[in-house]
């Protein structure tokens, strides 16, 4: 398993000047239902869910994904208000030698800088807690707002393909890789 030490993936937290990044769970369940929109996810493979059960999903298995260590995903809140939600982001697959980061921003806390926060801290930690040969970060080739991104962070486009979401849309699809020890740590 590619993390350097056991760790409990479901007690893992981040935090940042402005953010506290904890693991996703049953609270979450209403502010990802409500946040997780038509709108947030015009650049994303997945589509906003159709009921609270499929969020309920979602959850239980970021849950199981975090028991296990196959997923690390998370919630990211305002540090000085851990009621005001900002959205989502993740490590996902912190078990291989190349995880893969994830991230969506409410729509209402966008343009705040919340998402390179949320991804730098990420990147930092990984750094120092996965022993793997990059992160990949996958961003459609339109969001320029998220492909700044990985670029601020040293990340070069290693690749770059079409992906069809289940709902039919056509993402081209440019995946970054960030390398940990080009990390400013």
């Amino acid at each position: 398993m590619p993390l350097k030490r056991r760790i409990d993936l479901s007690e893992t937290r981040v935090e940042t000047e402005r953010l506290l990044i904890r693991p996703t769970g049953l609270a979450d369940l209403d502010p990802i239902f409500n946040e997780f929109t038509d709108r947030v996810t015009t650049y994303m493979f997945p589509r906003p869910a159709r009921s609270i059960d499929e969020t309920a999903k979602f959850i239980a298995d970021s849950i199981e994904g975090q028991l296990n260590g196959t997923n690390y995903q998370v919630t990211m809140v305002l540090r000085d208000d851990p009621k005001c939600f900002v959205g989502c982001s993740g490590i996902h697959h912190p078990d291989s030698r190349t995880p893969e980061l994830g991230l969506w921003v409410a729509e209402r806390q966008q343009g705040k800088g919340f998402g390179t926060e949320a991804i730098s801290a990420l990147c930092r930690w990984a750094a120092q807690e996965i022993d793997c040969d990059y992160l990949k970060y996958q961003v459609d080739q339109a969001n320029i707002a998220s492909r700044k991104i990985p670029e601020g962070l040293g990340g070069d486009v290693e690749d770059e393909y079409d992906l069809i979401t289940p709902d039919g849309r056509i993402l081209n699809i440019l995946e970054y890789r960030i390398y940990p020890e080009l990390l400013d740590l």
